[in-house]
């Protein structure tokens, strides 16, 4: 008979936690035990189970290949490894009940002769409730599978362990079988008592023993139906148990700061003021450190410019000299007759003299020619004489200079002309300006402000962005105005202290 916890109840409500699969199990020997489907719990002792009697599961061993790999590799079983890697790969699927713990490994490794390390190395590696199943013990200690399962089991049975049979290949076959036999034994025995007639024997009993068959075969596919799906309702529940758990702590999370928020309120005004005056004090250095850093540029800029403009100034005069000797040579007879003879007198063997060679005192003569002239003052001529040539160069090279480094005339009378259309009463209104001539202002105020090597601080505020939110939206308006406006009056500053300089 049925153990009343496991019986099923068809006239109340039965608790979940009494029978099926997620739930408890109570066995013949009154000892509970998981609740499992297509599960029988007996002890192994008096069963005497076959090894395709077993339950048997699929078995994750991560922590078991880590340390099978470290074994394989010492000992040179590499195939062993790859082998078990491959029956492993989808999952180890082994018999539930056959294995032995750790502290049974343990004691098994002691009496075999083990050394301490091996065995501490198991100890350290795996749990203690970790179970070893037989297919593992084969291919950490070579042993064949046989050989482990046997061992397993009767280690199991020393135990009188109550394990896990698959109930379809333990429970009895043929229940149809059975009841038809006791249906025509029945119907010999009742034949030869009084009042058991044909009519008692074939429609009665023999209805009653049809009903009782079919009603067996259906509450057989009933029960599985309804165990299944309560076991699957079950898992949704949980599940979603666990995922409303996961949102609640994940929304509390978001809230786990909000008791703070008084006492952040309660000091903001002091904190506010305190921050605003660090950060215009930083804001000043960081821009007293970017005018030094432009102004030094700048003067590095210029200091290497005059130093570029003196070599070429060195390297004009010795071309300038030359370019003249090339132009003045072709038509000065004096010349021509001078080289000759120069030529003459050195292939006779005299010594030339640096009057006699016309190269030699055209150079000097030109070097001489450049001692006391004021280069700044002479009018210079690109095809004149060699202080001429180098006056020319040097005024285009300070023109260069001028027009990098200073402030132009025409830029000059240019501000000037734009600052008198957005001239206003005794200020200047900038926003009269045309798009255009407001463009090229504000370039003007870039481009010389670079060139005396001021840096411009870059204070432009950014607006902010509008959210989903219609209520903080109409707040982040007002603020993004006040923002223009301010951006707006710093602007009329710059532009105003800028056109007022000229």
């Amino acid at each position: 008979a049925l153990a009343p916890a496991s019986a099923r109840h068809f006239w109340n409500v039965s608790l979940p936690v009494l029978s099926g699969p997620g739930g408890a199990h109570t066995t013949k020997y009154n000892i509970v035990k998981p609740g499992k489907d297509n599960v029988e719990w007996d002890d192994f002792m008096l069963a005497l189970p076959d090894k395709e009697h077993l339950a048997s599961f699929s078995k994750d061993v991560p922590l078991f290949i880590r340390y099978l790999k470290v074994v394989t590799d010492k000992e040179g079983r590499p195939e062993a490894f790859t082998a078990f890697i491959n029956r492993a790969k989808s999952g180890l699927v082994v018999e539930s009940d056959v294995y032995i713990t750790s502290e049974e490994l343990l004691s098994v490794m002691w009496k075999n002769g083990y050394s301490d390390s091996e065995r501490n190395a198991i100890q350290f590696t795996f749990p203690a409730d970790y179970k070893f199943h037989y297919p593992e013990l084969s291919v950490l200690f070579d042993i064949p599978e046989e050989e482990t399962y046997k061992f397993a089991m009767r280690t199991r049975m020393e135990n009188s362990h109550i394990g896990e049979l698959d109930f379809s290949k333990v429970k009895r076959q043929g229940f149809i079988r059975d009841h038809w036999l006791m249906f025509g034994v029945g119907l010999v025995i009742f034949k030869y008592f009084p009042f058991f007639n044909y009519y008692f024997g074939v429609k009665v009993f023999g209805t009653s023993m049809w009903c009782y068959t079919m009603w067996t075969g259906l509450n057989r596919w009933i029960a599985t139906s309804c165990r299944r799906n309560e076991f699957m309702a079950a898992q949704k529940t949980a599940n979603d148990v666990m995922d409303g758990e996961d949102k609640i702590v994940e929304s509390m999370r978001r809230f786990a700061n909000d008791a703070k928020c008084v006492d952040y309120l309660n000091t903001f005004k002091e904190d506010t003021e305190a921050k605003i005056s660090t950060y215009r004090e930083a804001l000043a250095k960081k821009m007293k450190q970017d005018l030094t850093e432009r102004a030094l540029k700048q003067l590095q800029a210029i200091a290497a410019f005059e130093g570029n403009m003196g070599s070429a100034m060195q390297e004009l005069v010795v071309t300038e000299a030359a370019a003249s000797f090339k132009q003045q040579f072709p038509s000065d007879k004096a010349m021509q007759t001078k080289a000759f003879e120069s030529a003459v007198k050195s292939l006779s063997g005299a010594t030339t003299t640096a009057t006699d060679c016309p190269v030699t005192s055209h150079f000097q003569s030109a070097f001489k020619s450049l001692e006391g002239v004021d280069l700044s003052k002479l009018k210079g001529n690109a095809s004149g004489t060699l202080p001429e040539r180098v006056a020319f160069a040097q005024q285009a090279k300070e023109a260069e200079f001028k027009s990098t480094f200073m402030v132009t005339p025409a830029e000059a009378s240019e501000v000037k002309s734009l600052a008198a259309k957005a001239k206003s009463g005794e200020g200047y209104d900038f926003s009269k300006l045309p798009a255009d001539a407001a463009d090229r202002l504000d370039a003007l105020y870039a481009s010389i402000n670079a060139k005396v090597g001021y840096a411009m601080p870059d204070l432009a505020p950014q607006a902010i962005p509008m959210t989903k939110d219609s209520a903080a939206n109409a707040y982040i308006e007002k603020v993004n105005a006040q923002i223009a406006e301010s951006a707006k009056t710093l602007r009329q500053a710059r532009l105003t202290a800028f056109v007022s300089s000229f």
